[in-house]
């Protein structure tokens, strides 16, 4: 690692999108402990569904391993 990474725009573009991820990933499981199973995005409810939180999982893991890997190896 050269110089200060966080300063870098590139991690910032990587770990947005991960952060969003993450947050909603988030929403989600605090949604299982609802009484109607349903969380919202841009104020509309949205049902939970068997696969969402699986998903969202990888997808996640895969965003924030993308952002790791690019801090290291940059």
């Amino acid at each position: 690692m050269s110089g200060p990474w966080i300063s870098d725009p590139a991690i910032w573009v990587l770990a947005l999108p991960a952060l969003a991820v993450s947050g909603v990933l988030i929403q989600m499981i605090l949604s299982l402990f609802s009484c109607c199973g349903s969380f919202n995005i841009r104020g509309r409810p949205v049902r939970l569904k068997w696969w969402m939180i699986p998903t969202a999982g990888v997808v996640c893991i895969c965003l924030w391993t993308v952002v790791v890997l690019y801090a290291v190896l940059r």
